[in-house]
């Protein structure tokens, strides 16, 4: 009887406990894993830690000065000549390139134009000689027109010479007469004689604006692939505050052109 009582006084406190069991679960008892049982972690695990550096270095890498590729010095001068401006678009210098080429356009157009303009001329003062002078112009020299500008006549060029003895002389043929219908006739003839010989002068220069362009491009892309050469050498480039202005002034009397090179410091 005595053990049925010790019973008795147990079995509330087992039902208690069994009870209160599941409050313990649910509060988060837990027991760790043994190490064998702990699942195995792929290695790639943390390569996007890493990827993360990567990307963050790559972006800080954005705040330092591009690195300058190094440029053929050679090949730059030689575009330069062959074509002024095509050495500074290799080089990456597109400002610069659109002068020196917007240069060459100008000049050769000059060129193309000017020659162009004189032989019209020439043509009208010849036309012109034709009407008021009654020349033959078959065959007829440079010499010939420009004899035209200063006597009136074949006679009067004969006289003169004689005069002064010099020569040659034109034979009294109809192949070398000539006898202007007056003074005013023989001064228009000089001017428009002089505007033929003025365009032929200016497309003459325009010729020498070519070769000055091609030269200055030459020069310009040598110091460029050096400066650029030199930026390669020390790992970064940095700004470049040169500037090339090239104007050309064909249509005055005293033709010119003027090339203007300003660095800002």
């Amino acid at each position: 009887m005595r053990r049925f009582n010790h019973l008795s006084e147990i079995f509330p406190l087992l039902v208690i406990l069994i009870l209160a069991l599941p409050g313990f679960v649910g509060a988060g008892i837990s027991v760790p894993l043994s190490p064998i049982n702990t699942p195995v972690q792929p290695m790639y695990a943390d390569l996007d830690k890493y990827a993360q550096i990567d990307d963050t270095s790559s972006a800080n890498q954005g705040d330092q000065p591009p690195i300058v590729k190094p440029k053929s010095m050679t090949k730059a001068i030689l575009l330069s000549f062959l074509l002024p401006g095509a050495g500074h678009f290799y080089l990456g210098e597109k400002g610069r390139g659109e002068v020196f080429a917007g240069g060459e356009v100008v000049s050769w157009a000059g060129f193309i134009g000017f020659r162009m303009y004189g032989d019209w001329k020439e043509d009208d003062y010849i036309k012109y000689a034709v009407e008021h002078a009654d020349i033959d112009p078959s065959g007829k020299d440079e010499e010939f027109y420009k004899n035209l500008t200063f006597y009136d006549s074949r006679d009067e060029y004969n006289e003169a010479g004689r005069l002064y003895d010099y020569g040659p002389f034109y034979p009294a043929d109809r192949s070398h007469y000539w006898q202007w219908d007056g003074d005013d006739s023989r001064d228009q003839y000089r001017d428009i004689r002089n505007a033929s010989k003025s365009a032929y002068r200016k497309a003459t220069f325009m010729i020498g604006v070519a070769v000055v362009n091609r030269i200055i491009a030459g020069i310009d892309s040598f110091r460029l692939a050096k400066r650029l050469a030199d930026r390669a050498r020390s790992g970064y480039g940095a700004a470049d505050g040169t500037k090339v202005k090239f104007s050309v002034n064909p249509f005055s009397r005293d033709p010119g052109f003027k090339v203007t090179i300003s660095h800002r410091f």
